[in-house]
Order: C-alpha cells, then sequence, then structure tokens
C-alpha cells in the first residue's frame, strides 16, 4: 500500500538530537549521532521503505516561546531538511510541484515535502512567507499553540474542562496581516493549513480564500472534544472545498476524554465518522508522528498495516481504504502544486 502522510516533527527532533536545540545557528549542530536514514523515532528512511511510502510532509515546526529568533530557527531547521535530502538523495527527493511527485514515483524514490508549523515564525512579515517559498515551502499554518501576528489558535493553555481537555476560545481569528498572509499564500501556491486555528479562523479563510485548504493533522471533533479537532460542519466545508483532512494518530485528539493511548481501532472510528459526514474523498493521513507520545499501537511508520487492517476491519473497502492512504492527498496537491 502507498503511504502520503500530511504532517510529522522528525526534522525538529532530529535538531535537538544532533545538538541544534534553542538555538539559531546551524554552525551549532553537532555530529550526526541520528539521521534520516536510520534513527529510533517514529520515522526514519528504513521504515518508510519498509511500509511503502510514496509521500511524507516533514514539518519545520517553531514554538514561539522558546525559539530565540523564529524566522532564523526554521531557516536553520530547512538548512537540516536540505542536508538530510542531499544524504539520501538515493531515496528521497524534495518536491515543489506534482510533476516532481510523479517523478519520484517513477525513479522509486520517496517525495519530501516541505512545510511550516506556526505561520508566526515569519514575524508578519510577507517577505519572510516569500523567503519559505523559495526555500521550498508548500504548507504552513497560521498558528501553532500561541496566538501570533496572523491569528490565534483555540488552545486555553492552563485551563482544561472536566474531561481534561484545554480549554479553548474560538472567538478570535485572523488580523490584518492574517488576511494579508492567506491571499499571499495562495498567490505563491503555499497550500493554507488550518490545523491548530481557532474556529473563528477557520470561517475566516473559508469566506476570505478561493482555493482548497487543508487541515494536515486534526481529527474529529464530535468523537473528541479537544480544540483541535474539527466540527462537522468544518469537515463538510474542506470536502465541499475540495480539500482534505489528516487523521492524527495522537491518543488525547482521538478519545473520548484526555487519554494518550492510541489505537488503530479508534483512528479508523475518526476516519468513519469524518468520511460519514465528508465523503470518502476528504480524507487522508497526518499521523504527527515524533511530535506526539503515550501509548502508540501503531508505534512507528514501519506498522502502518495495523491501520490499514483496522480500516478494513470497520467497513471500508480496499479502494476507499487507498484513497485515505494517499490518493486523496495527492489528489489535493495535483490541483494546488
Amino acid at each position: 500500500m502507498k503511504i502520503a502522510d500530511m504532517h510529522c516533527d522528525t526534522i525538529s527532533e532530529l535538531w535537538d538530537r544532533k545538538g541544534g536545540g534553542k538555538s539559531s545557528k546551524p554552525a551549532e549542530i553537532s555530529p550526526y549521532t541520528d539521521s534520516l536514514r536510520a534513527n529510533n523515532l517514529h520515522i526514519d528512511l528504513q521504515k518508510m521503505k519498509q511500509a511503502g511510502y510514496t509521500l511524507q510532509n516533514f514539518a519545520m515546526y517553531i514554538n514561539l516561546k522558546k525559539d530565540l529568533d523564529p524566522f532564523a530557527y526554521v531557516l536553520a531547521l530547512i538548512d537540516l531538511f536540505d542536508a538530510e535530502m542531499e544524504q539520501n538523495k538515493n531515496d528521497i527527493r524534495v518536491i515543489k510541484t506534482y510533476e516532481e511527485i510523479t517523478q519520484n514515483e517513477r525513479n522509486g524514490k520517496i517525495s519530501a515535502f516541505l512545510s511550516i508549523e506556526e505561520g508566526g515564525c515569519c514575524k508578519g512579515k510577507i517577505e519572510n512567507l516569500e523567503t519559505l517559498y523559495a526555500r521550498g515551502a508548500r504548507m504552513m499554518t497560521l498558528t501553532w499553540n500561541y496566538p501570533n501576528e496572523l491569528a490565534n489558535p483555540n488552545l486555553c493553555q492552563d485551563k482544561t474542562d472536566p474531561n481534561g481537555f484545554p480549554l479553548f476560545d474560538g472567538t478570535k481569528g485572523l488580523t490584518k496581516t492574517g488576511f494579508e498572509f492567506a491571499q499571499r499564500m495562495e498567490e505563491l501556491g503555499i497550500i493554507i493549513d488550518v490545523s491548530h486555528l481557532s474556529d473563528a479562523g477557520f470561517w475566516q479563510i473559508a469566506d476570505c480564500t478561493k482555493k482548497p485548504f487543508v487541515a494536515s493533522h486534526s481529527n474529529a471533533r464530535a468523537l473528541c472534544g479537544h480544540a483541535r479537532n474539527l466540527t462537522d460542519d468544518m469537515i463538510r466545508t474542506i470536502a465541499e472545498r475540495g480539500g482534505v483532512i489528516g487523521l492524527n494518530y495522537y491518543g488525547c485528539f482521538l478519545n473520548a476524554k484526555c487519554d494518550n493511548a492510541s489505537t488503530a481501532a479508534r483512528i479508523a472510528e475518526h476516519a468513519r465518522h469524518i468520511v460519514k459526514t465528508g465523503g470518502t474523498d476528504c480524507l487522508g493521513l497526518g499521523s504527527d508522528f515524533d511530535g506526539i507520545d503515550g501509548t502508540l499501537e501503531i508505534a512507528d511508520c514501519s506498522q502502518m498495516y495495523k491501520l490499514f487492517d483496522a480500516l478494513e476491519a470497520a467497513g471500508f473497502s480496499q479502494s476507499e481504504i487507498e484513497k485515505i492512504a494517499y490518493k486523496n492527498v495527492l489528489n489535493v496537491y495535483k490541483e494546488l502544486l
């Protein structure tokens, strides 16, 4: 089975292991002890090849509360990403257009898709967004978990509800600069990713944009009330626009109470709900591998067969499983890249 996954945090994990820490200077990376080729993280090339991956989105994750200079930091992460791609170019190649995905498939190579997780790294400057595009970024979330110059997230970090989920205030949406970024992202060809965005921000993106947009790693709020998940109306809106939603494997985004135990069967339940709500063309994969913890039945990307078995047990046909595994994501990329 081919696999196209819209979100992982592997590059940020490798950065930390190489001694990057909070520094924004690539020269401070220590000699390689782990690499994309082989590591004990959720994702490496050996495990991806074993599972049959055709494409992986690699998110450059930025924490605005920790990173000294978020724009310098994201550029340093991209430097590391580029170095890993060069070292492993016989097996994986960066893509910037859909044609490069098909070319990599013909040549037996995995496609690597560069995305940004935290639009605040641009510090509100369109020229920084354009620099990221020039460096190869083709998808970006407007926020992570903190307000920034562009928009607001749903999460309130310091308060929880009776089920243990963070409370959320979805009433604060995009800023004026955020609207300007959304327009420029569509013009450039950077896919807008609404994962992490507030409810108000979601509806503003739906109203002010024309192209399909995605939620790269979010689940169904009807099954798990976490603020990171999508309401049924949101699912229908993404589907009607021609976008796609990536199933997230994190237990706290799967379960009715805040429990970080993740099972393939529970992921399949979210898949069933999303497909029932939005149709068979709106669902893909967005594992959040190397950005999640807890007890994971799918312990790493080599065990993706467990999810496909669970989808089959949940009543999905083989053709539907293929859509979820890779076809729906690639169809959106074909339209937008």
